[in-house]
């Protein structure tokens, strides 16, 4: 009686086993090690990653109902797009406003201020380092050369890539497995043994 509720059920524990992986991927996977003096940064990433798992579990309802395979395909691939589109802008956008400060990567400001550091570097020595070493001027501290306004517009955006990020891989991973699923109700795997056909 069980073994049959669950040979029954085995989609929705399928899927429901997907979206607790993403959820736990979510703590599990380390956020970037972004420094900080607004203490609240880290705990708006982590809930923000929270939110995304959280509607990518109303997916796995939305599964529930529809099982059109043709509708997963496209969203399958939606959400791979995005995915790739989100990671990307991430990976650059990070890239350009961060700089490495002891093995953290420390998110910079689009306007400077007047009279900051690195001109006063730049006077003396006639030239800038190089991004590796820039923060070392600064001691780890881009308010002295940014305005925290613009550093917060750039941490905030960051976040939201981030996000963005998560949400279309657990969007991905929840439409592609149930997709697999739906393929194989579909057109199931025929075996030809000496003696019986099995399926």
């Amino acid at each position: 009686m069980l073994v049959t509720r669950l040979k029954e059920a085995w989609k929705e524990i399928a899927l429901l086993g997907i979206w607790i992986t993403s959820i736990t991927g979510t703590f599990i996977i380390p956020l970037p090690s972004w420094h900080s003096t607004d203490e609240n940064t880290d705990f708006l990433m982590k809930f923000g990653l929270f939110i995304a798992t959280v509607l990518a579990g109303f997916l796995i309802l939305f599964s529930l109902k529809n099982k059109l395979i043709k509708i997963w395909m496209r969203l399958s691939i939606t959400f791979l797009v995005f995915f790739i589109g989100s990671y990307t802008s991430y990976h650059f956008y990070r890239a350009a406003k961060t700089l490495p400060y002891v093995e953290k990567d420390i998110v910079i400001g689009n306007e400077r201020i007047t009279n900051n550091p690195f001109e006063a570097f730049e006077a003396s020595h006639g030239f800038l380092p190089n991004k590796k070493k820039q923060m070392m001027i600064l001691l780890g501290d881009p308010e002295k050369v940014w305005t925290q306004k613009s550093i917060m517009h750039n941490r905030i955006l960051l976040m939201l890539l981030l996000f963005l990020c998560y949400l279309f891989s657990a969007g991905f991973m929840i439409s592609f497995c149930n997709l697999i699923i739906l393929s194989k109700e579909k057109y199931p795997v025929k075996i030809k043994d000496n003696q019986h056909t099995v399926i």
